[in-house]
């Protein structure tokens, strides 16, 4: 606690008081520094547990003077107005909730309040967050899944004051791509590859892939990323410059070692520049991939943007031609996708994927 007298105003902050407005829909404009967060803060703390302080007292103990704090008075009560209180089931808060109690001789909150809102989030805004918390909700049974989720609703706690989404869930809905698998070791592994990154560490894993017997792998980390839900690492192998894309469902045993290596600075995105999927791919494809479709999916097709620089043509009779700068040596992630629309897409190059998908879909009538 601060034992300097509050400042004396001068004329210029006399003159600032005057104009002084409360702000308006709970918005703080022109004093956002740590300093104003702060005296909000300390003010609301002395109000919360009935300390019953007076104005002269919060700018001692705020070190700054009376006017101030009757300015952050005012913004508390703007940032409290429409807020409700879960925790203590109450209402929504006015902007009155704030009474000086004589027979105390200080302030104090005329009811109950565990939260107190640091800003005021409009429905807008909610939309945007709770479009955000939604894309979290499909990964809840992974254990990253689970931090995030706890991660997001303790920052917008703190921030708005409130947790409680069911007015929007029942009003907006959002759907996502099927639940990823659920990882036991996922926040394990992630922790521990994201220090190797850090300190440029080489790492021990056992790796198991889809058609192959799991081995023992040294490899060097170079970043971490997620698609539809699954973690994957980014990695080269220790002291070759080839680069391989692990799962981290298929990861076990993971260890630092006490070797280091020297990093390749690279920006995430560039590496997916031409990727489809979760196979990196910085260059342009020299020999794109043309798929035509019928009129019938034609408009489902180019409502889609599936890269920034791919190419839709208009063909006779309403179909179109969808021309896509990827160049995936081994088609494993377009090929399904082209095998899902059916009769509706047909490959026109590169010749590779044409024969590849050719060949998948007489295996495929062949089973049937």
């Amino acid at each position: 606690m601060s034992s300097q007298k509050p400042p004396k105003p001068t004329a210029k902050t006399r003159k600032a008081s005057k104009v002084s407005k409360k702000p308006a829909n709970g918005v703080i404009k022109g004093n956002t520094s740590r300093d104003h967060i702060y005296r909000i803060f300390v003010i609301f703390s002395e109000l919360q547990n009935k300390r019953y302080p007076d104005k002269e007292a919060l700018a001692e103990l705020c070190g700054c003077s009376t006017k101030t704090i009757e300015r952050d008075l005012d913004s508390i009560r703007g940032l409290m107005t429409g807020i409700g209180d879960e925790a203590a089931g109450a209402g929504a808060l006015e902007d009155n909730d704030i009474v000086f109690d004589h027979a105390k001789g200080g302030y104090r909150l005329k009811r109950e309040l565990s939260h107190f809102p640091i800003i005021r989030v409009e429905d807008q805004h909610v939309l945007t967050l709770h479009f955000l918390r939604q894309c979290l909700e499909p990964y809840k049974e992974t254990g990253i899944g689970r931090m995030m989720i706890d991660s997001f609703n303790h920052t917008f706690g703190i921030l708005t004051g409130t947790t409680n989404w069911k007015d929007w869930e029942r009003a907006v809905h959002f759907r996502f791509e099927g639940k990823p698998e659920s990882g036991k070791e996922d926040v394990k592994v992630f922790d521990l590859l994201h220090k190797a990154i850090l300190e440029k560490r080489v790492v021990s894993i056992d790796y198991k892939p889809a058609r192959e017997e799991k081995s023992t792998r040294l490899v060097e980390p170079l970043f971490l990323f997620m698609r539809n839900g699954s973690w994957y690492l980014y990695c080269r192998k220790a002291g070759k410059p080839e680069r391989r894309t692990l799962k981290f469902a298929r990861i076990s045993n993971a260890r630092l070692t006490d070797e280091t290596f020297k990093p390749l600075w690279m920006d995430p995105k560039d590496s997916f520049r031409y990727s489809f999927g979760v196979v990196p791919c910085e260059t342009k494809a020299r020999k794109p991939v043309v798929i035509e479709f019928t009129k019938e999916s034609a408009q489902r097709a180019g409502e889609t943007v599936w890269h920034p620089e791919q190419k839709i043509e208009k063909l006779p009779g309403g179909g179109v031609r969808l021309t896509l700068p990827f160049d995936e040596p081994t088609y494993l992630e377009l090929k399904p996708w082209i095998l899902s629309w059916g009769a509706s897409a047909k490959v026109i190059g590169p010749r590779e994927l044409k024969e590849q998908v050719v060949s998948d879909i007489r295996r495929m009538a062949a089973g049937i």
